[in-house]
């Protein structure tokens, strides 16, 4: 009998490990690298770093990008306007005041380093360490983009 006790103690002490980790990994959402992935082939363009803000809330910065090899390789954000103008594509915060709301999806803007424009959107998490972008170009358009957890 004392046996079986000192199992039943020790698998209750992994699975409440296990559990607790799982908690912890969900809060930790969407702090982390993220892989913004292409509409047609899903290969990464680029890694975004997101990480919480102290003043709260979480923004997004280019850490890496994967051009493709046909284009010109673009080092700055030209058309971007304000603070953002002409500033190196690594390191700028494409997705700005994003703030959690009650869905637990992230709400905030995103800044298009193309074409110098920012929209409002919306992050929401999806299984198997993916998020969906949702960018509201105006009442009527919206388009949906895909991240995955880097590795």
């Amino acid at each position: 009998m004392h046996l079986l006790k000192t199992y039943m103690k020790k698998y209750l002490f992994l699975i409440l490990m296990c559990l607790s980790a799982s908690l912890f990994a969900a809060d930790q959402w969407p702090i982390g690298k993220w892989n913004m992935l292409d509409d047609f082939t899903e290969l990464p363009e680029a890694i975004i770093q997101i990480s919480a803000l102290k003043t709260g809330g979480f923004e997004g910065k280019i850490i890496e990008v994967f051009p493709d090899p046909e284009d010109d390789p673009v080092d700055v954000c030209k058309p971007c306007v304000g603070a953002d103008k002409n500033k190196p594509i690594i390191g700028l915060v494409v997705f700005k005041q994003l703030k959690l709301n009650a869905k637990k999806e992230l709400v905030g803007k995103v800044l298009d380093p193309d074409s110098g424009k920012i929209y409002k959107c919306e992050l929401k998490p999806l299984p198997n360490n993916r998020m969906e972008l949702h960018v509201i170009v105006n009442r009527l358009i919206s388009q949906d983009r895909y991240l995955s957890l880097a590795k």
